[in-house]
């Protein structure tokens, strides 16, 4: 029983003595909150941001549709079989 009641005192002197140290003063509580109500707005720009580049992206024109497209290459030189189906052609500028 002696053993419990210096226990159950131990106890009770830890949780009083380390309540102070765990408190916050009201000073630090509001910057935390004015911090939180800068994140939010910063939050909401965010948002709106996005919503802006989506309603862009929307009401951007298709892309133009591929067209087919014939290139004279006789005489130039080449690699390959000349009745290939398709041809990649370089244009480059050499200076």
């Amino acid at each position: 029983m002696k053993k419990f009641f210096v226990f159950t005192t131990l106890i009770m002197l830890f949780l009083l003595s380390a309540q102070p140290g765990f408190a916050q003063s009201s000073k630090e509580l509001n910057t935390v909150k004015e911090d939180i109500k800068a994140l939010k707005e910063g939050q909401q720009a965010i948002q709106k941001d996005i919503k802006e580049i989506k309603n862009q992206l929307k009401a951007k024109p298709a892309p133009a549709e591929f067209k087919e497209t014939v290139v004279n290459v006789d005489g130039d030189p080449f690699k390959g079989n000349k009745d290939a189906k398709l041809a990649v052609i370089e244009f480059s500028d050499y200076q």
